[in-house]
C-alpha cells in the first residue's frame, strides 16, 4: 500500500507525522527524537514523494503564539509519534500532554468507529516501579527501552529498523483510512484542549521493603 499523498494535501494535511518529545537536556532523548524523525522519513520515501515529518528541534517559544503554532502543525498532521520517557508525563512538560490530548481529540473526530488512534507511543524508558499513564497503556505502543541499551548506534540494529518499519506501516494504515473516509483536516475551528492527557496521573511507586 502507498499513502495517497496528493489526496492528503488536497484534504488539508501537511505532515505525515508529528514528533512529540520532551525538550529536556538529555542527549538520549534528543538523539532518539532526531533519529526517529530521520528514519521515518527515509522509510516513507520508498513509497511517498517528499514525505514530511514535523520535528520541533528548538522547543516551544515563549508568549501566546506557541498555542497557535501547535494547533496548526498538529491539526495538519496525519499521525503523532510520542517519544515517551518518564519526564514526558510530568506536569512540568505540560505541552507534551496537550499535544497528546490534541491528537487524541483529532483521532476521535477523524477515525470514529475505526478502532485505531493516530497517536503512536514510542517508549524509550520504563521504570518498573512506575506504571504507565492509562492514556499510554490503553494504546498499542512500541517499547524501545531495550533497543536504547544497545549502544550509541542502536538505530542501526535490525530490531530498531523492524520497529520503525512497523511505525511507518501504522502511518500508512491511518493515512489510507483517512482517505477512505474522506476525512478532511478541517483545522479552521479546531482548538488545543486546555487539559493535559496526563492530568491527574500520579506515579505510584512501590514502597521499599522493610529491612530486618
Amino acid at each position: 500500500m502507498t499513502i495517497p499523498n496528493e489526496w492528503l494535501q488536497n484534504a488539508g494535511y501537511e505532515h505525515h507525522c508529528f514528533i512529540s518529545w520532551p525538550h529536556v537536556e538529555s542527549d538520549e532523548v534528543k538523539d532518539c527524537a532526531r533519529n526517529v524523525k530521520r528514519m521515518i522519513e527515509q522509510y516513507l520515501a520508498i513509497s511517498v514523494p517528499e514525505p514530511k515529518v514535523f520535528f520541533d528541534k528548538d522547543g516551544i517559544p515563549g508568549g501566546a503564539e506557541w498555542r497557535e503554532l501547535l494547533r496548526r502543525d498538529l491539526c495538519r498532521s496525519v499521525t503523532m509519534v510520542a517519544i515517551c520517557a518518564p519526564i514526558y508525563y510530568d506536569p512540568s512538560h505540560q505541552w507534551c500532554g496537550l499535544e497528546w490530548a490534541a491528537m487524541d481529540m483529532l483521532s476521535t473526530i477523524r477515525l470514529a468507529g475505526e478502532g485505531v488512534k493516530a497517536v503512536i507511543p514510542l517508549i524509550i524508558r520504563i521504570r518498573k516501579d512506575e506504571p504507565l499513564p492509562d492514556a499510554v497503556s490503553n494504546l498499542q505502543y512500541f517499547d524501545f527501552s531495550s533497543i536504547m541499551t544497545m549502544g550509541r548506534r542502536y538505530y542501526k540494529t535490525q530490531e530498531c529498523r523492524r520497529n520503525i518499519q512497523k511505525i511507518v506501516n501504522r502511518i500508512d494504515e491511518i493515512a489510507l483510512t483517512l482517505a477512505n473516509r474522506q476525512a478532511q483536516a478541517a483545522c479552521e475551528n479546531f482548538q488545543i484542549p486546555i487539559e493535559s492527557a496526563f492530568a491527574g496521573y500520579q506515579v505510584r511507586r512501590q514502597p521499599a521493603p522493610f529491612r530486618s
